[in-house]
């Protein structure tokens, strides 16, 4: 009996001795790896001041800024904008910008414009109300060249009439700054939405998309940067990559050497590149996506059947259907991560990895050389239109075939008075492909599920 004590003692201690060796290690690695705070782009820029400058201007700098005169790109100089029989005016007294617009009860009334958001095509502006919520004006200017048809206001919705109590009104839910915006214009957003209350206490770290927006809070970097580095940096989100683009001998493409060993940098931009929500308020930044986000599908409405973007579903879904993805193209090996720009003309870009005089070719791209159909990104890359003047590139980066199941068809985008079959005889022809099962699939066919 005292042996099968022993024993059971033994068997019951086991558990708890692992368990106190596992809050053992819990707290040397606490001790190791204190939690990382954010610190703000002032901590960086002594030591990344080139990078720095990139940043300063870009559309993620402008992403939201306060509403001052030197932000403000709009005309408040008494300018007047009619929509569906509602006058508003757009006017400012001394530093502040007011809009005299209809309110959540139809009444027109003065709104002051707390911030404003974005700044190329187009700025939208916000109102903030007492209980916290911050409110997307109906509004936007048009900050383009009056040569290419800017330099005005229109409405975001110019075919409806919108009136107060629809959700859809400026007022409403879904023009909610709060929980529609925040989290992808700022760095660090707590919503601090109330359910009790039914108030907002929303607040960020900086107020647009800063450094650690994209790679963490930056306190463990900033104290390595003081004491000695280790293999992490102190950095939660690893960006970089070692490696590059060779081209093989006669190979007119180039590879990536070493292969990718990450996909971090596409996730961490797919946090706000991706038609996605929040799983929790909770998400910290280095997760993978699909754990802290759910992204949206090739859903009807939003994808055409052939996967090509259809309503705005930004950059993540489209690219990850790509080849491109798949042989480990990364967001940094087009844009510059800093200041977002392409280096030189989209064909440039595209050319240091396919050779020109194979795929810069009228063998190639079928058009004179120099014309329009030349380009890569117009048989590639085609652009929808949202928000009225926003052109945005598709980045499945597919190529040119007769369209499938209603999606639209790059060829007939430009030959407009030619069809699927002129498409095919021009030397696009049509390949297997997933949109006819979906498509069946999206209308309930009988054996759409075996296909």
């Amino acid at each position: 009996m005292a042996c099968r004590a022993s024993k059971r003692a033994a068997e019951l201690t086991r558990p708890l001795l692992c368990l106190a060796f596992l809050l053992l290690g819990a707290c040397r690695e606490a001790e190791r790896a204190p939690e990382a705070a954010f610190v703000g782009r002032d901590a960086c820029t002594g030591c990344h001041a080139e990078v720095a400058l990139r940043w300063r201007g870009s559309h993620h700098d402008r992403a939201m800024q306060v509403a001052t005169p030197a932000t403000v790109r709009g005309d408040f100089a008494d300018a007047t904008f009619e929509h569906f029989g509602v006058t508003s005016r757009f006017s400012r007294h001394g530093e502040q910008f007011i809009v005299h617009t209809d309110g959540a009860d139809g009444t027109l009334r003065d709104f002051e414009v707390a911030y404003t958001l974005g700044v190329e095509p187009l700025q939208q502006y916000l109102v903030r109300f007492p209980d916290g919520r911050v409110q997307a004006l109906p509004f936007a200017w048009d900050t383009r060249p009056e040569s290419q048809g800017g330099q005005r206001w229109f409405h975001l919705y110019p075919d409806e009439p919108v009136p107060h109590g629809d959700l859809l009104h400026w007022t409403g839910i879904q023009q909610n700054w709060n929980h529609m915006c925040a989290a992808c214009h700022s760095t660090n957003v707590d919503k601090g939405y109330r359910s009790d209350t039914n108030r907002f206490d929303t607040r960020w770290s900086e107020i647009d998309v800063s450094c650690e927006a994209c790679h963490g809070p930056g306190s463990e970097h900033v104290r390595q940067a003081r004491d000695g580095w280790d293999e992490s940096l102190g950095l939660a989100v690893r960006l970089g990559d070692e490696g590059g683009w060779r081209f093989a001998a006669d190979a007119a493409i180039a590879h990536r050497v070493p292969a990718l060993r990450s996909r971090e940098q596409v996730e961490t931009c797919g946090r706000c590149h991706a038609r996605a929500s929040l799983l929790s308020q909770d998400a910290p930044e280095g997760q993978p996506l699909l754990d802290t986000h759910r992204v949206a599908l090739l859903d009807a409405g939003l994808y055409f059947a052939d996967g090509q973007i259809q309503d705005e579903v930004y950059v993540y879904g489209s690219f990850l259907q790509s080849r491109m993805y798949a042989a480990g193209v990364r967001c940094s090996d087009c844009h510059d991560p800093h200041s977002l720009q392409i280096e030189g003309s989209p064909d440039d870009t595209c050319s240091r990895c396919h050779l020109p005089e194979v795929f810069a070719s009228p063998a190639h791209h079928h058009h004179e050389a120099g014309s329009a159909g030349a380009s890569c990104v117009a048989c590639h890359m085609p652009a929808r239109t949202y928000m009225q003047i926003d052109d945005r590139r598709d980045h499945g980066f597919r190529v040119p075939q007769p369209g499938f199941a209603g999606a639209p068809n790059v060829c007939v985008g430009c030959h407009a008075d030619q069809g699927d079959a002129w498409t095919a005889e021009a030397g696009a022809p049509a390949r297997a492909h997933f949109a006819g099962a979906l498509q069946a699939g999206r209308n309930r066919a009988p054996g759409a599920s075996n296909a």
